[in-house]
């Protein structure tokens, strides 16, 4: 991109001159650069780790290395681009220290949530909260992020990359630091995974899937404040269309989805709960 096709940012500075005084050290260009690329950063991490806390740190550390390394920006994509891709390789670093979450995370929350007082009492307390309101497209783009954590950090961040963020091949293997060839193989396998881990899991895809969260969540909001109906879902695709344009980050179930995230992360780490449905959460009687 010349510097007279790039877009004007600050001051009617194009991108390709405010890199150019960033690589000089001018912190105030840097800073110009960061707030057209900190949102795309924030939701591709966030897409990838969910936890709000583990979000923003990466995100920080992102920025630094970012800073640190701008000199080796060579303009040859958008910086936001760059800065995603620091940004995705350093999840995927987080992911690797973490235990890998089990597909059914859910579940045994929730199952923690009815027979735990104290679970129960603090989620009823967020979707009972006066600034919370239910919606469910939401709900189920936190919980293609949350069955997510069941694959292989890599797999799923070729998965968050093409099908949830729209880069394509090529922007997507070279964020990874991979081969196309390789990159199409980890998305395919990642594709194949969440397909048949949805269609055991949830009961939008199967009536024999054994979580009802969507719906009873739902249901246990203020009748004012339950937002759409629950969809029906039959393909990974319709999923992924709900998934890229729902908002995890600030939407109006913010609240409810905060405490999951800070709530499932210690269950799994901890391996508690059953898998098994024991609560009737969102099912018919």
């Amino acid at each position: 991109m010349t510097d007279a096709t790039a877009p004007a940012l600050n001051g009617g500075l194009s991108e390709t001159a405010l890199v150019a005084r960033a690589c000089a050290k001018d912190r105030a260009a840097f800073q110009a650069l960061v707030r057209e690329a900190r949102k795309p950063l924030r939701t591709v991490v966030r897409r990838l780790v969910g936890h709000p806390e583990d979000t923003e740190d990466i995100v920080q550390e992102t920025l630094l290395r970012a800073w640190d390394g701008i000199a080796e920006f060579q303009g040859k994509s958008r910086f936001s681009t760059w800065l995603c891709a620091i940004g995705t390789r350093l999840a995927i670093d987080h992911l690797r220290r973490q235990q890998r979450w089990r597909p059914e995370a859910q579940v045994a929350y929730a199952n923690l949530c009815a027979s735990n007082e104290q679970y129960g009492m603090e989620a009823m307390g967020a979707i009972m909260a006066p600034e919370f309101s239910y919606e469910v497209r939401e709900h189920i783009a936190y919980c293609f992020v949350c069955v997510g954590r069941s694959l292989p950090p890599d797999d799923q961040a070729a998965l968050v990359l093409r099908d949830v963020m729209g880069m394509d091949t090529r922007e997507a293997a070279k964020a990874l630091e991979v081969t196309e060839s390789v990159l199409r193989h980890r998305l395919s396998a990642a594709r194949r995974e969440m397909t048949q881990t949805y269609e055991g899991l949830c009961s939008l895809v199967s009536k024999q899937g054994i979580c009802y969260q969507c719906k009873g969540l739902r249901e246990a909001a203020p009748q004012a404040r339950r937002g759409e109906p629950v969809p029906t879902i039959e393909t990974m695709v319709e999923r992924l269309a709900i998934v890229r344009n729902a908002d995890i980050d600030t939407g109006k179930s913010q609240i409810m989805h905060d405490v999951f995230w800070q709530r499932t992360k210690e269950i799994e780490a901890a391996g508690a709960g059953s898998i098994e449905p024991e609560s009737d959460c969102g099912q018919d009687a």
